[in-house]
């Protein structure tokens, strides 16, 4: 009986150390996808910055459903954004420049989002003005910048 408990104790302890890791690796494998998504979620509104910047300096020619698809799609990404980030991913691998400030003041960080909103709505309301879409781009740049200047590591 005495060696039965001994083995059946080994074995539980053995099956703890081998779930412990995967458990570790479940949960890097999840942060990861997760920090993904994000990467994913912000390089689509830079994208969509870029080629309405590319418009506006007169560097390409875009038709306006193109560029109010462009504003409605970072309007769209503002909107999922706070989501995205809600989770902390502590044991992410993946490089990242978030700053742990996003989760340290969260309330300011997901606040901003409702800007950026509405200034690429407003951004979608005058596709193919170039003039109006100047100031909007003015404005939606501002909110880009202000976010990245507190929340993202250089």
């Amino acid at each position: 009986m005495k060696h039965l408990v001994t083995a059946g104790l080994l074995g539980a302890m053995f099956a703890a150390g081998t779930i412990m890791p995967m458990t570790a690796n479940a949960d890097e494998t999840m942060d990861n996808a997760t920090v993904e998504n994000r990467k994913m979620l912000m390089d689509g509104i830079g994208g969509a910055m870029g080629t309405l910047g590319c418009y506006l300096k007169g560097k390409c020619e875009l038709p306006e459903p193109v560029l109010r698809n462009l504003a409605n799609g970072i309007a769209f990404a503002a909107a999922a954004a706070p989501s995205a980030f809600e989770a902390k991913t502590m044991d992410a691998s993946v490089k990242t420049t978030a700053t742990d400030n996003v989760w340290t003041d969260w309330a300011d960080f997901s606040g901003r989002f409702p800007a950026l909103k509405d200034a690429a709505l407003a951004m979608a309301a005058v596709a193919g003005d170039k003039s109006a879409m100047g100031a909007a781009m003015g404005d939606l740049g501002k909110s880009c910048k202000g976010c990245h200047d507190t929340y993202r590591s250089k």
